[in-house]
């Protein structure tokens, strides 16, 4: 962080003769800057520092170990819960009560014999203060024999019930892709849709709402998607570009994306609790890092207790979400009992919990980690980390190896199976000429006269999609669906059906009032009666900001 002479230079006279008189350097001059490197003249020579060393007290000297082993730095207020703490004086009562004779620390100690300083350092964006040992004076130093604060989290036997951390997540962000390509996903609230989330979990493998929330925003966040007005649209470009990528690819770019994103606060979708947007800020990409650290410091080997590791953050690095140490300023409610969480006694209720929901959630939704559970629990009870995990936390460097695909198996009633480990962007161009049927090990589809006439409408003919099967099935796709498909195509077009959506309202006089604004009348078509008027469904959501803009709020009705 800086130089011995860079620190002293920073002390006030009374500070360097207390360092003065604890090493018994002779002194020749009474001017500061020449006592700064007579000081360090006298501190940088390596016989006469590890004679210092030497006159050391037992916690003096572990003190010392534990800032060299952790980099040469450590937060104050983490070093001073263990070390004690080093007391402000202002020069006049410095030279006064002298304490470097009778220092109540070893922290104190080191910092009156000038092997410890401290200063203000960012830390991801966030400025915190650190004891330090002087950049020049590490190497110079003997031996300490400190190993790094220990981590120890205890092995458990295998659980009764397995959650595997998995590529599922890949899986379900393939069919939320072709669900927002081939239909209108809307958001509400700033989240999608009650209908088409429902839609979307019947297609997941993993259907729980919160995992849904984490997958929309990356997608989001991977700009996989964007939102116009109220409505997601298809990147095509950069959906495709990861769509085409191998499996551990794209797991890897949704993990690298979630470690970065600090839009996503893991803190405030932690359940039972409720964060207060009262003007405090948490950093979630401390926490995350701090957790990323820890779990690679665990063994890749076993089962992992959850309750041991949270034991074992809490007494070693409670403040892993909290840089600063503060644990009053944070506005968090209990959400039964509407209680203020504030306070380290409530550490478990917070930062507890939000070790628990990052094991249980993220940390497993994107295959860092396998869960286990005991007969009977809901709650998981103990983990590991997988091998898509070990390479995320740079443990293991090789790319974890994509199983084989197996060919599509296609049925002459035109049925689709597709194993999981196909490449997505298999699935998701089939998806764009078949039904979704089912999800689980296999995913089947089915080419319908529906399917096939959207497939029609999008100018993809049957001998393209003839080909694509042929290809994904190893030329097996028998010829009665060939002939199946061929005879629904050539009745495509005979009879023309367009999606509208009806602008009603509560007046014929309202009406012809719309009719007359500029801005809107041209989104209104063909009268259906004097108060209903249809629209187009692609004019949806201009329409509604142009009646947001006018003063109108439309009571939105989805059926």
């Amino acid at each position: 962080m800086k130089t011995l002479r860079e620190c002293l230079g920073e002390y006030d006279t009374t500070l360097l003769r207390a360092i003065v008189e604890r090493h018994g350097i002779a002194l020749t001059t009474s001017q500061h800057r020449e006592m700064v490197e007579e000081i360090a003249i006298g501190l940088l020579d390596p016989v006469a520092l590890g004679e210092a060393v030497a006159w050391l007290t037992d916690e003096e000297r572990r003190a010392l170990g534990v800032l060299v082993a952790n980099g040469g730095r450590v937060r104050v207020h983490r070093f001073s819960q263990q070390f004690g703490e080093v007391r402000r004086f202002g020069p006049g009562r410095m030279a006064r009560d002298a304490p470097w004779r009778t220092p109540i620390s070893p922290a104190e100690g080191l910092w009156y014999r000038g092997l410890m300083s401290r200063a203000f350092a960012e830390e991801a964006g966030v400025f915190i203060e650190f004891f330090f040992v002087a950049d020049d004076l590490i190497p110079l130093l003997p031996p300490l024999q400190v190993e790094r604060q220990a981590f120890e989290v205890p092995e458990i036997a295998p659980p009764h019930r397995l959650r595997l951390g998995d590529l599922s997540l890949i899986d379900d962000m393939c069919s939320l892709l072709a669900m927002v390509r081939d239909h209108s996903v809307r958001l509400r609230d700033e989240a999608i849709w009650e209908e088409s989330a429902e839609a979307l979990q019947r297609q997941f493998l993993g259907p729980d709402g919160p995992r849904l929330d984490l997958l929309y925003h990356l997608a989001r966040a991977c700009e996989f998607v964007r939102l116009e007005g109220r409505t997601l649209h298809l990147n095509r470009d950069l959906a495709r570009k990861w769509l085409e990528m191998t499996r551990g690819e794209q797991i890897r770019v949704l993990q690298e994306t979630w470690r970065g994103d600090a839009n996503w606060n893991d803190l405030w979708h932690v359940p039972g609790i409720r964060c207060e947007d009262t003007g405090w800020r948490n950093d979630p990409l401390v926490a995350r890092e701090a957790v990323l650290d820890l779990l690679a410091r665990c063994p890749t080997e076993g089962w992992l207790s959850v309750t041991g590791f949270v034991e074992a953050v809490r007494d070693r690095f409670p403040d892993f979400a909290r840089p600063t140490g503060d644990f009053e300023s944070w506005y968090i409610r209990d959400v039964r009992s509407g209680e203020y969480l504030t306070g380290i006694a409530h550490w478990d209720q917070v930062d507890g919990a939000l070790l628990i929901y990052l094991l249980s959630g993220p940390l497993h939704w994107l295959g860092v980690i396998s869960l286990g559970f005991k007969e009977g629990w809901e709650k998981p009870s103990a983990f590991r980390v997988t091998p898509w995990g070990a390479r995320f936390l740079d443990l293991y460097h090789d790319p974890v190896p994509d199983l084989p695909p197996q060919p599509a198996r296609v049925a002459p009633e035109g049925k689709v199976t597709l194993a999981r480990e196909v490449p997505l962007i298999d699935r998701f161009q089939l998806s764009r000429v078949a039904d979704w049927q089912s999800s689980g090990p296999e995913y089947v589809y089915a080419i319908t006269p529906g399917s096939l006439g959207r497939a029609l409408s999008d100018n993809i003919q049957v001998d393209r999609i003839e080909r694509f099967l042929q290809r994904i099935s190893d030329d097996g796709v028998p010829a009665a669906a060939i002939g199946r498909m061929r005879s629904w195509a050539q009745l495509y077009g005979y009879v023309r059906l367009s999606r509208a959506a009806i602008l009603e309202t509560r007046t014929p006089q309202l009406m012809s009032a719309l009719r007359e604004y500029e801005r809107i009348r041209g989104y209104l078509r063909q009268a259906l009666s004097p108060s209903t008027s249809l629209v187009r469904e692609s004019d949806w959501d201009a329409l509604v900001q142009e009646l947001e803009r006018a003063g109108y709020l439309p009571k939105i009705v989805e059926h």
